[in-house]
């Protein structure tokens, strides 16, 4: 049996905590919620939640408070989807440093929600960088952030995998030979998949490859 994701509603309004509630559960996921930021900080520290959904102006502590809070944790980082009925730059820029999924204004549209959701959840990344320790690293980040993540030590495992799995992300070392390269653009033209592919290589930081994961991620609306 598949295992239902578990998301956290975070507001101060009664009735968009319900509703939010009762159209989740209707699509098949399970839901906690809380009032404030105090409440979903706790919450997050003693329970896993696979999303949170969570308004930027809380009582007690905002949205991207929470955020930061958790994220100095060891445990598994929900995924954060924030809204807010006001247009506030520093928060929103705040959020999106901090690696949120999303930043939605009210009134919220649910079919986004549930759309970002669906998409984002376990999404597979494959990974193979030449650099065992920046590999490692690189998919130790992403594990925490809910991605189903993948290594290749080759590019004979690369190309397998790319065959055997809908792979939507792949990252790769951009100084493997040429002919790798071409392998690996073949396959991914002739199996006609939607698979997104990032190059790095090992002078670039982990926060850096981070970002464009995003950055690519958000062009294709996939988050």
């Amino acid at each position: 049996m598949t295992k239902k994701s578990r998301i956290l509603i975070v507001d101060d309004h009664p009735a968009i905590r319900s509703t939010m509630a009762d159209v989740l559960i209707e699509e098949g996921f399970e839901t906690e919620i809380a009032q404030d930021g105090e409440i979903a900080l706790n919450k997050c520290s003693t329970e896993s939640f696979d999303f949170v959904l969570i308004d930027v102006q809380m009582p007690k502590l905002n949205g991207v408070e929470v955020f930061r809070e958790i994220k100095k944790s060891n445990k598994p980082l929900p995924k954060f989807i924030f809204f807010s009925a006001y247009s506030i730059p520093e928060l929103k820029k705040d959020a999106e440093d901090l690696g949120c999924l999303a930043f939605l204004e009210k009134p919220i549209e649910l079919g986004k929600v549930i759309s970002l959701i669906k998409n984002n959840k376990n999404t597979p990344v494959l990974v193979y960088l030449t650099n065992k320790i920046q590999s490692d690293q690189l998919i130790e980040l992403l594990k925490k952030n809910s991605f189903y993540t993948i290594s290749a030590e080759n590019i004979d495992q690369t190309l397998i995998q790319l065959r055997q799995i809908n792979i939507r992300l792949l990252i790769y070392d951009s100084d493997i030979p040429e002919v790798e390269h071409d392998g690996i653009n073949a396959t991914i033209k002739t199996l006609k998949t939607n698979t997104l592919c990032i190059e790095t290589n090992e002078d670039e930081t982990i926060d850096c490859i981070k970002e464009k994961i995003n950055h690519r991620l958000k062009q294709e609306q996939y988050i």
